[in-house]
């Protein structure tokens, strides 16, 4: 388990970490995520973020974490956020969220005074477990601790059990994450639920002029994700994304988003060309007609019978 400084491998792990890295947009995923009802009571003055990691050796390139540290009528508290990486459920995150948190207490028992731990007012911090799920598809593993004991049923609280929250991006509308009280928290949430590279430019198109109202250090994050985003999904657009967020022009940043989704839209296509052609062909080769393919396909007659007399001459 490393508990000191951990060097970032996950193009994932670093976009999020800039963006909740930040107090700001990490007191956000609490007011518009996890909607805690003591979250007016939190000393958010007093909010400190870790340095420290928590994670397992054999887990550290599906997923990260961020500690986060605060007062609560001036007790102290500990937020640890499990950035879930990997696209599929960890059906093992109640134990591996206990092992954290466990290591988490004893770390602060060790580090407290000896004197205060043999008094017996002395308290262990309340350790409020979050995971940030950004996958495919939903997430379906048990929420609660005691869902992994066998017959957990038959002894009732004398077992150990916690929850945890599970902040599920695909759970989240348009029209919720424009409600955020972080614009640019909403606005990387969006971008992560885009389906193709051609929603992805059109959503940043649509919403340029308010992405321009950020200010520098928001915009800096939203760089910093979106060309992540571009190169982990194979977007290809860094250069030009570059250009986008250095430009004071707004038409001239228009003019580029507008190529970006054209020519994604011209690629796209291509592609799907490309592929009833293979297709074409295939069933071709096992005897169907040519009407029928081209019905099948919906591709021209003509270019279906070019296909099967370019077979023939072969």
């Amino acid at each position: 388990m490393d508990t000191g400084n951990k060097e970032i491998n996950n193009p994932h792990d670093i976009r999020y970490k800039e963006l909740f890295g930040n107090k700001t947009h990490f007191l956000s995923l609490l007011k518009d995520c996890v909607k805690p009802v003591w979250l007016d009571e939190l000393d958010a003055d007093s909010l400190r973020k870790s340095e420290k990691s928590f994670i397992l050796q054999d887990f550290s390139e599906k997923e990260s974490d961020i500690v986060y540290e605060s007062k609560i009528n001036g007790t102290t508290v500990i937020f640890y956020i499990l950035l879930e990486l990997q696209s599929s459920v960890d059906f093992e995150m109640p134990y591996r969220l206990l092992l954290y948190m466990t290591e988490i207490l004893r770390q602060y028992r060790n580090a407290s005074n000896e004197k205060d731990r043999e008094k017996k007012d002395f308290r262990l911090p309340a350790v409020f477990p979050i995971v940030f799920f950004s996958g495919s598809g939903q997430w379906t593993a048990p929420t609660s601790f005691k869902q992994v004991l066998a017959n957990y049923e038959k002894f009732g609280g004398y077992i150990l059990d916690f929850e945890y929250v599970v902040i599920d991006v695909k759970g989240y509308t348009k029209e919720d994450l424009k409600k955020f009280s972080s614009r640019l928290l909403g606005t990387i949430l969006m971008l992560e639920k885009s389906k193709n590279d051609i929603e992805f430019y059109e959503y940043l198109r649509e919403n340029i002029n308010e992405i321009r109202g950020l200010n520098k250090e928001d915009r800096r994050i939203l760089n910093v994700c979106v060309k992540i985003m571009d190169v982990a999904y194979g977007y290809n657009q860094e250069a030009k994304i570059k250009e986008i967020f250095e430009s004071n022009q707004i038409r001239e940043v228009d003019s580029m988003l507008v190529d970006i989704i054209e020519t994604a839209k011209k690629e796209k296509k291509e592609l799907i060309e490309k592929g009833k052609l293979e297709a074409a062909k295939d069933f071709l080769e096992i005897g169907e007609s040519v009407e029928k393919v081209a019905k099948t396909l919906k591709l021209p007659i003509e270019k279906v019978q070019k296909i099967k007399d370019d077979m023939l001459t072969e």
